[in-house]
Order: structure tokens, then C-alpha cells, then sequence
């Protein structure tokens, strides 16, 4: 005895198509919106809580990407602070090499590019990411709960 599909196999190739990109497209929401909060909470800062802005440099090295796979699909603005013209690069510089690190999967990278922000952390004690990754830390659990919730509630909407 056969079972014989009724569905046309172009609508279930369709099926799926939409359904990739609806998780592509929420996943990509998701971590553009906290790609956002992250660098506010970073370039927001108080002056006791923050560094002393002589160059522009590091703060204009702030930024994030979202990539699918290892490709960017966003890219944050490196806006340039100051006088800070060496800042957007590097951020951009670092976003590219970190990137290959997550080729496999869906990746929210926050940098400051500067090649010092590991030392202005250590040995000026200022805050450059450190507490805006544990805050990312903190939420992605419940956004990624949430983003499942809007992906199924967008998938039973499609009909087959």
C-alpha cells in the first residue's frame, strides 16, 4: 500500500522558505534591537562611571554586528566621536575578525575596538563592556523565548 502526497511539493518547498525567513528575520530583530541597547548602555555612561574621553577613539570604536551564519546582516553605526576617525575602523576591523568565530550559527558581536579597552578595563578600572555583556547575558534568555513566541505565532498563521 502507497501513500501518495496531495500537497503540491512546490507549496511545501514554499512552507519552508517562509518559514526560514521568518526565523531569520525575528532572530535578526532580536539581536539588532539588543545590539542597540548594548552600545547606548555603553556610550550613555556618567563620567564616574566611564573612561576619560581624550581621543574619541575608543568610544567611536563601539559598536555591533549581527550575522547569519557568519554573514553581516547588520551592522551598528561607528559614529565618530570627538575627534576619533581610527575608532570606527577598528571596531569594524574587530567585527570582521570575530565573525569567523561564529560561521555556524546566529551571533550578536559588541565591540570596542581599540586595541587598549582591555587595559582602560584592568588598569583604570572604568567600565568599557564588561558590565554591558553581563546585562546581555542577563536578558537573551527571556528575548529568545520571546522571539520563539512571535516565530511560532507567525509560522501558524502560514498555510500550507
Amino acid at each position: 500500500m502507497g501513500v501518495k502526497c496531495s500537497v503540491d511539493t512546490s507549496a511545501i518547498d514554499n512552507y519552508f522558505k517562509a518559514v526560514i525567513e521568518i526565523v531569520n528575520e525575528e532572530l535578526k530583530n532580536t539581536f539588532t534591537y539588543l545590539g542597540e541597547e548594548c552600545i547606548k548602555k555603553v556610550r550613555n555612561r556618567g563620567f564616574d562611571e566611564s573612561w576619560i574621553d581624550r581621543t574619541g577613539n575608543l568610544r567611536s570604536s563601539i559598536g555591533y554586528g549581527v550575522y547569519e551564519h557568519g554573514k553581516k546582516s547588520i551592522e551598528s553605526t561607528f559614529a565618530i566621536v570627538k575627534k576619533g576617525k581610527n575608532g570606527p575602523k577598528a571596531g569594524k576591523q574587530l567585527l570582521d575578525e570575530l565573525s569567523k568565530m561564529y560561521a555556524d550559527t546566529y551571533a550578536l558581536i559588541v565591540v570596542a575596538g581599540m586595541d587598549y579597552a582591555d587595559e582602560v578595563e584592568a588598569l583604570e578600572n572604568k567600565d568599557v563592556l564588561a558590565s554591558t555583556e553581563l546585562y546581555a547575558r542577563s536578558v537573551i534568555n527571556d528575548r529568545m523565548k520571546k522571539t520563539k513566541k512571535k516565530i511560532l505565532s507567525r509560522i501558524d498563521k502560514l498555510s500550507l
